[in-house]
């Protein structure tokens, strides 16, 4: 599907809305220090590479020092990671089992544009999405920037699905990047939960029906059930 025919479509679908009005100290290299009270029992393992740029594909490398993740357990790889996005602005990570991360690219692949609705001020505002294979990463934008001009319309938040660690720990870590003038972390939070929503459950008929059968996909039914 075309950027400019998807762009007709969304302007068929949707009807105008509203605008919105430690222990991981050891593993990070210096420019990530995560200043915790537990920070001298742990060591380094996320990476220098800090700038948040919504869209700019990355490897798990720009972000860990892979070769200390791998002498460790998945669950200290899950730990470490997890609480190294926690309650910091711009970013959100969690690390989610082999067969969910295999799931989710199979229907990213298959389903690579959807519509999610970030909630805010009492209403709601919506991003699009898209999937690009190679980098493995979902892009998101403003759905009105993207009806306006698909081609310049900028990033709000992307989300990296690597599968570094898939064989050796049976893991796949999720990170996204946030515009912080844009968007919240609990907005980025919650953006992570919708997409294994809709990518790794029952409910990724909603995704397939946006990118297979629009005549049937229902955004004010798809809005009134989403989280």
């Amino acid at each position: 599907v075309s950027s400019m025919m998807l762009a007709t479509a969304c302007q068929r679908l949707l009807r105008p809305l509203a605008p919105y009005h430690a222990r991981c100290v050891r593993y990070l290299k210096p420019a990530m220090v995560f200043h915790a009270n537990d920070a001298q029992s742990t060591a380094r393992v996320l990476s220098t590479s800090t700038g948040i740029i919504p869209g700019v594909s990355r490897s798990l490398d720009d972000v860990v020092k892979l070769e200390l993740l791998q002498g460790l357990e998945p669950s200290r790889v899950a730990s470490i990671w997890e609480s190294y996005h926690k309650d910091r602005d711009g970013v959100a990570g969690v690390a989610i089992p082999l067969a969910e991360h295999t799931l989710m690219m199979q229907r990213a692949k298959e389903s690579p544009m959807f519509l999610f609705p970030v909630r805010r001020d009492g209403g709601h505002f919506l991003l699009f999405s898209q999937f690009d294979a190679k980098s493995s990463m979902f892009a998101m934008t403003y759905l009105e920037d993207y009806r306006r001009s698909p081609e310049s319309a900028p990033p709000w938040i992307s989300v990296h699905l690597f599968g570094d660690l898939l064989d050796s720990k049976q893991i796949g870590l999720m990170r996204a990047e946030a515009d912080p003038d844009r968007l919240w972390r609990s907005e980025a939070e919650h953006l992570l939960l919708l997409l294994r929503r809709y990518y790794s459950t029952d409910a990724y008929d909603r995704a397939w029906a946006f990118n297979h059968a629009q005549r049937h996909f229902d955004i004010d039914s798809y809005l009134d059930s989403c989280p």
